[in-house]
């Protein structure tokens, strides 16, 4: 089948942002956003005059324009403290907004920013989690930088500690870090009077909607272009400039536009979270592990904007992996810090519990004297069927299948490894299994909550609306975001499948727009699409097509039991009778009296809502409503510069049925480069001043083409009933099995990534 999206983009038929806004959108104004140069500081005065005298510029805002116009977005937590899209008497991280330049152009804007004059009285930053711990709260109405520390035990846990006769401590770190997409962030806002529309390339979860018109005290539609030039959780953090730009342009009156630079994008847009993990397995000298001990601790940068501190607990389900233990103790821990606010990277806090989960399995295999898989080995679930002590509900995968079809590539690798190291070269093994979670469960957003005066939630759905128009096409209707995964394509496929056409005769809009029908949860995000867009799509063409074959049944005088859709026609299964799906969709449409048996024309509202989906109950919730199985085998060489190279790389995974095999294979790759990217590569780091050290792609670690290793992949299918999504298994799966390469060569405990930084 043809890649849709693809055959667009190569006849330059893209429809990105700034393509419709300069098509569609006339007579505008620009805004460029004069940003804070200290990374904590009292504003003491803000002079505006010298650059409102510069021809053109319309007006330069602060918050006291925006005041009547801006309430502070609601938060995750319990916490009195007020979140802003632009700073007020303080500035509480470097790049921080304090003033918007409207202009007439986007130079005129970006000039003018020279000439506002900012006097700051500096104040000490706080920046690393030890800071935030030892330091005064940098937000004066808080008691602490500590704004979550909450402690579950689950299971059986007492008992399980007392059968263990060893136990170890890995303590890692895992850095902040960028996903730096092609495409920054865009806003055009307006306001009518009535209400706010707002076009931007933003990418869900639509539960952004609730903190918009809570922030704006208004009415506000949210569209969306039929493109978005990469994503990967990012650009769920550009709600705060959405609703800045959208209130500017009532200050003025006008229409606005802002384009994010690069240099903005890494220095302020968002950033995964910084962590340090304590992890201790508790087992006994066979191999066994019983119960596992996690501290977890989140830099969430300044403030904690929603959904954090989500990359704490949205993998509260799949916590323990894909290991059968019977006790567990957790403590998430979340502290504030003059850095950047956090939010949504690939994977959304996998990768932070996977790099200390997966390294001290390994260093629990090292400390009784077995190979690291032999360990997985005896401790991986083998039951299809398997509630996690978090609540988690496993099923449709098998983490088993997939660690024994690892051992056979590994017991080959592991002895050509051994061959090279008598060599003297200095190579090694490393490897990790993982529980990917796809199909957020919002309300798994809930155990951050102390107080029990909240609303439950457990949204975990979306609407696709599917029309067969007078011509026998058809055209679905999604409400959610297109980032590059081919959704077009996927969905063209399915409803050619079912439906009997031609995939060129199915037409998919698939881009954000609030004015028409939507859900809480929808959007673009944590590999959703196949888990819930999928099954809601299929309500809609099971509904569609019992409409057909009654109709059929009818016309031809057969039972509809009797009849199939296929090759544009439905047919008899003895193939004696048949009626082309033109011909019947043309009587439904010119002569439906015929058909009195028949309500509702051919459209139909497919809805799903996850059954797995649950309320918080006692510490455990199930946080996403869908699981696959990841393993990853990387063979290592250090190079004599100490240049870390990889030679070999492995991929086994099981979620179920692929849907596109074409698609599979770009997202696993994709989302394994961006793994290996942060492993070797990629931190944002930040001097003692809060300044940030890496402002440019010359300084930030992106992994170039030169750096990329081939990928073999291997699907396993244990179930062909169930399909999970699998687009962050690979971001979430390569750093424990890079580090636990470097680890097998180096012979010491490496406690942190990037490994390039550490091993040159």
């Amino acid at each position: 089948m043809v890649f849709k999206e693809g055959l667009r983009f190569v006849k330059g038929n893209g429809s990105y942002i700034d393509d419709v806004i300069t098509k569609e959108y006339k007579n505008y104004f620009y805004a460029s956003i004069v940003r804070s140069s200290y990374a904590h500081a009292k504003i003491k005065s803000i002079d505006v005059k010298d650059a409102e005298k510069l021809s053109g510029v319309i007006k330069v805002i602060t918050f006291n324009d925006l005041k009547d116009f801006l309430d502070p977005f609601p938060l995750s937590l319990d916490l009195n403290l007020e979140y802003y899209p632009i700073a007020r008497d303080k500035v509480v991280y470097y790049g921080e907004p304090v003033a918007v330049i409207i202009a007439r152009d986007e130079y005129i804007a970006e000039d003018a920013k020279e000439l506002v004059q900012i006097d700051y009285e500096p104040l000490k930053p706080v920046i690393s989690i030890r800071d935030a711990l030892d330091s005064p709260p940098i937000h004066s109405n808080l008691k602490s930088n500590i704004i979550l520390n909450k402690t579950f035990i689950l299971g059986k846990y007492e008992d399980a500690l007392r059968k263990s006769s060893i136990v170890i401590e890995e303590k890692i770190k895992f850095p902040r870090y960028s996903c730096t997409p092609l495409e920054t962030y865009e806003v055009f806002a307006k306001y009518n009077g009535e209400e706010y529309e707002i076009f931007s390339n933003f990418q869900g979860p639509y539960t952004i909607h609730y903190l918009l018109t809570k922030a704006l005290k208004s009415k506000v539609v949210i569209k969306g272009p039929r493109d978005i030039g990469g994503s990967f959780g990012i650009k769920s953090a550009i709600y705060p400039y959405m609703a800045l730009i959208a209130a500017a342009s009532r200050v003025v009156n006008k229409p606005l536009k802002w384009i994010e630079t690069r240099h903005e994008h890494l220095i302020a847009s968002s950033a995964g979270a910084e962590r340090e993990s304590i992890v201790r397995i508790y087992g006994d000298k066979q191999g066994k592990i019983y119960a596992m001990e996690m501290d977890l601790t989140d830099n969430l940068g300044a403030y904690p904007r929603p959904p954090e501190p989500g990359n704490l607990l949205r993998n509260h389900g799949n916590l323990t992996g894909a290991y059968d233990i019977e006790g567990l103790k957790v403590t998430y821990r979340a502290v504030l810090t003059n850095t950047i606010p956090t939010g949504l990277n690939r994977g959304y806090g996998g990768p932070h519990l996977y790099l200390a989960l997966e390294s001290a399995i390994d260093s629990f295999a090292r400390e009784i004297g077995m190979d690291p898989l032999e360990v997985r080995l005896k401790n991986v679930i083998r039951n299809q069927n398997y509630e996690t002590l978090t609540g988690g509900k496993y099923y449709g995968f098998s983490c088993y299948n997939v660690l024994k079809r690892m051992k056979e590539i590994y017991d080959r690798l592991y002895e050509e490894v051994n061959e090279e190291r008598k060599k003297g070269k200095k190579v090694g093994l490393g490897i990790s299994l993982i529980v990917e979670p796809s199909g957020t469960n919002i309300g798994y957003l809930d155990l951050a909550r102390e107080s029990k005066d909240y609303l439950p939630k457990s949204a975990a759905q979306d609407i696709v609306i599917v029309q067969i128009d007078p011509y026998a096409k058809v055209k679905v209707l999604v409400n959610g975001t297109n980032e590059g995964q081919a959704h077009e394509t996927v969905i063209s496929e399915i409803v050619s499948n079912r439906l009997g056409i031609s995939p060129e005769d199915v037409e998919v809009t698939y881009n954000v727009d609030t004015s028409r029908p939507w859900t809480i949860s929808s959007g673009s995000y944590s590999s959703r699409f196949t888990p819930i867009i999928i099954p809601a799509l299929n309500n809609a063409l099971d509904q569609l097509e019992n409409k057909l074959l009654t109709a059929a049944s009818e016309l031809l005088g057969v039972q509809k039991t009797d009849l199939k859709i296929e090759k544009g026609r439905i047919r008899t299964i003895s193939g004696d009778k048949s009626i082309s799906l033109r011909h019947l969709v043309g009587t439904l449409y010119w002569d439906p009296t015929k058909l009195k048996g028949i309500e509702g024309g051919l459209s139909a509202i497919g809805y799903y809502q996850s059954p797995y989906a649950d309320d918080l109950n006692n510490g455990k919730i199930n946080s996403s409503i869908a699981y696959g199985c990841m393993g990853h085998i990387v063979e290592m060489e250090l190079e004599e510069t100490n240049l870390p190279r990889i030679l070999k790389y492995y991929v086994i995974h099981d979620s179920g049925k692929i849907l596109n095999e074409n698609t599979a294979r770009g997202q696993i790759i994709g989302s394994t480069f961006h793994g290996i990217e942060v492993s070797l590569y990629a931190s944002l780091e930040y001097d003692e001043d809060g300044i940030p050290i890496y402002q440019t792609f010359a300084e930030y670690g992106v992994m170039s083409a030169m750096e990329s290793p081939n990928i073999e992949i291997e699907h396993i299918q244990s179930s062909d009933e169930y399909s999970a999504g699998l687009g962050e298994g690979g971001t979430m799966a390569a750093p424990p099995a890079i580090l636990n390469a470097i680890r097998s060569i180096i012979g010491k405990s490496v406690q942190r990534i990037p490994l390039y930084l550490i091993l040159t």
